[in-house]
């Protein structure tokens, strides 16, 4: 089932992002979602983002601070009660790239009757949390879990699996669920596969909707300029995917965005 309108939500918090990040997320739903939508950003300051793009700066950001954890745990903000801005809405990350139509994916994750649709983990055990249907205040007991003090063992410290963990804890699992496989691919992993069998590396960057960049490279260190990407592009199969993902990556020249 597809939304009459989608709400769409990125968050820039700290000094991980520019403006410009943004600008290039919006520039691709354009392209690819098949229905009037809408970005909100949710940011810690002002942004220079396109006119459409709603900006929201919560107040309570302060709450998911912790010393020891990463600044992509101010995503547990998504899971709150209030202060979203639809009943259910998809967060995307601004580090991705999306190459493909939306409609398939969109389609199973608002058709799905789970209260959060989100990528399974490519490694380890756990989710992935660059693409997420998240259906508002449904699971608010994370956000919740989170500012009571919970503290899981966690490999990484960030969002993903306080997520996991704080689910499994009371067992709610079962009131999530995962995005297809192929839909929702890591560019490193395909590009270590590219090393071993490039032809199935490249099937499953041609079938993919998005391609996530995390940890390095990031997506201008493969998909920028000459210079800034040279590096990566020296290593082996560096410039896998680079002529198809920088495509919808690269923001249109200023003449055609008006």
């Amino acid at each position: 089932m597809l939304p009459d309108h989608l709400h769409a939500v990125c968050v820039a918090t700290g000094d991980a992002f520019d403006d410009i990040d943004i600008h290039r997320l919006h520039n691709m739903l354009q392209r690819h979602c098949p229905v009037p939508f809408t970005l909100h950003c949710m940011s810690d300051r002002a942004r220079n983002v396109p006119a459409a793009v709603q900006v929201h700066q919560p107040a309570d950001w302060h709450e998911l601070e912790r010393p020891d954890m990463r600044q992509t745990t101010k995503k547990l903000r998504l899971f709150a009660r209030d202060g979203l801005p639809a009943s259910e809405f998809l967060y995307l990350d601004v580090s991705l790239v999306i190459r493909a139509d939306m409609r398939d994916m969109l389609t199973f994750a608002f058709g799905s009757p789970a209260d959060l649709v989100i990528v399974r983990h490519w490694r380890n055990e756990g989710f992935n949390s660059s693409v997420m249907r998240i259906r508002t205040g449904a699971l608010s007991m994370v956000y919740d879990a989170f500012r009571a003090g919970e503290h899981y063992v966690q490999q990484v410290k960030g969002d993903q699996e306080f997520i996991y963990f704080s689910l499994q804890a009371r067992n709610l699992l079962d009131r999530t669920a995962t995005f297809p496989d192929g839909q929702i691919i890591s560019y490193k992993t395909t590009r270590r596969l590219c090393r071993k069998d490039p032809r199935r590396a490249a099937s499953r960057l041609a079938h993919a909707t998005i391609v996530k960049f995390h940890g390095r490279p990031k997506p201008a260190q493969v998909l920028g300029g000459f210079w800034e990407s040279l590096r990566a592009r020296l290593r082996r199969c560096g410039n896998f995917g680079r002529r198809d993902l920088r495509s919808h990556w690269r923001l249109p020249a200023p003449d055609a965005r008006r």
